[in-house]
C-alpha cells in the first residue's frame, strides 16, 4: 500500500551458521541505518530483547536463529505479549537444521533472505505472503511454566535427535540433510526393532478429538505432534483424517509392516495396513495429554520428564503471522 515498514531483527550468534560470524548481517544492515540489529546468545536474554524492540514498534521482526531460539522466542511472545500490535515474523536460515523456516520462513540463504526482505519493506521487490499458524503449547507436568514451539516429538525421534548430533551434524551437514539422514536411520532401526535407536517407550495416551485405540497405556516407538505442514526434506508423517488443529502421528512399539510402510508415511501416504490394529495412529486434534517417563523434544530441544510429576498437556496458542516469500511450499 506504499507504506515502508519498519523492521527489526533478533539474532542469535550462537546458532548454528551463525557460530561462523556474522560480519555479512552488519554488512546489509549498514544500508538499512533504520533497522534495529538485537542480539539474544540464549533463551534468558530474549524477553529483554523484545521489550527493546516494542519501544520502536516494528511491523516486521526478522529471526536470524535456529529452531531452538525460534521456539524460546515464541515462548516469550505468547507468554509476555511485549508488542502492543504483533510483528509479523520473518524467519531465516540462521540455525543448524531450520525446520520450522523451511515450512513457514524464507527460503534460501540467511544473507538473501534478509536482504529481500528488507527491499519488500521499503516497498520494492520480491513478494510476500502471510501465513498464520498457532505454535503448540506444552505444560510438562503439574504447575510447569508452559513451553511453545512448532513440534514436538517423543520416543524415537529423541534418539535420532541425539543420533544427529552426535555422528551427523559434527561434519557439517545442514538444513534437512542432516535430519533427514537420522530420520532414515531411526525408521530403518524401527523396523528392525533396534533398540540402540528405536527403543519403545511406555506412555498413556489421550487426544481430544479421542482416537479409538489410544487411550490405554501401551509401548510406543514415535510420537508426534505438529503445527508444521512439512518437516525436514518436505516430510509430511501425518495421513489421518483432518478435523483438528494440530498434527498427530503414533506408532505403536513391534508395529506389523514397518520396514514397507514407514517410508510411505514419512511424507504422508496413506497405506491400507496403517490401522490402528497394525499400530498406527494419525489425525489431527485439539489436546493431547500424556504421562511418560523419558525425555521428549520441541523444536530440537530436550526436556526431561517423569511419570509422578504429572501429565504433559500439549495444545496451542494464539496464532502468529509468518512472511514467506510467494509462491514458497505450501
Amino acid at each position: 500500500m506504499g507504506k515502508t515498514l519498519r523492521v527489526a531483527v533478533l539474532s542469535n550468534p550462537g546458532s548454528g551458521r551463525n557460530s561462523r560470524g556474522m560480519a555479512w548481517a552488519e554488512a546489509i544492515l549498514k544500508d538499512y541505518p533504520g533497522v534495529a540489529h538485537h542480539l539474544a546468545s540464549n533463551p534468558a536474554e530474549i524477553p529483554a530483547a523484545l521489550e527493546n524492540m516494542a519501544l520502536n514498534a516494528p511491523d516486521v521482526l526478522a529471526v536470524n536463529a535456529g529452531d531452538g531460539t525460534v521456539a524460546a522466542l515464541l515462548t516469550a511472545l505468547q507468554e509476555r505479549r511485549p508488542f502492543a500490535c504483533p510483528p509479523m515474523l520473518a524467519l531465516l536460515r540462521g540455525g543448524t537444521t531450520n525446520m520450522t523456516a523451511g515450512d513457514i520462513g524464507l527460503q534460501g540463504r540467511a544473507s538473501r533472505s534478509l536482504r529481500s526482505l528488507l527491499e519488500w519493506a521499503a516497498n520494492t521487490t520480491p513478494a510476500m505472503e502471510a501465513v498464520w499458524r498457532p505454535p503448540l503449547k506444552v505444560q510438562a507436568g503439574d504447575g510447569a511454566p508452559p513451553l511453545y514451539g512448532m513440534f514436538f516429538g517423543a520416543g524415537a525421534i529423541v534418539k535420532g535427535i541425539e543420533y544427529c548430533h552426535q555422528k551427523v551434524l559434527r561434519p557439517g551437514l545442514r538444513d534437512s540433510l542432516g535430519p533427514g539422514l537420522c530420520a532414515l536411520r531411526v525408521v530403518y532401526a524401527m523396523a528392525r526393532n533396534d533398540p540402540r535407536y528405536a527403543a519403545p517407550v511406555p506412555m498413556s495416551l489421550q487426544t481430544r478429538p479421542g482416537i479409538p485405540g489410544i487411550e490405554e497405556k501401551r509401548e510406543y516407538f514415535l510420537l508426534m505432534v505438529s503445527a508444521l505442514e512439512r518437516l525436514f526434506l518436505g516430510a509430511h508423517p501425518f495421513w489421518g483424517d483432518a478435523g483438528g488443529t494440530l498434527y498427530f502421528s503414533a506408532i505403536r512399539a513391534r508395529a506389523h509392516h514397518a520396514l514397507r510402510i514407514l517410508p510411505r508415511l514419512l511424507w504422508g501416504r496413506a497405506s491400507r495396513h496403517a490401522t490402528a490394529d497394525n499400530g498406527y495412529w494419525s489425525r489431527k486434534i485439539e489436546t493431547l495429554e500424556l504421562r511418560m517417563e523419558g525425555v521428549f523434544t520441541i523444536d530440537g530441544e530436550l526436556y526431561p520428564v517423569r511419570r509422578d510429576s504429572g501429565s504433559v498437556r500439549i495444545t496451542y496458542g494464539q496464532p502468529e503471522c509468518f512472511l514467506r516469500f510467494t509462491g514458497a511450499r505450501k
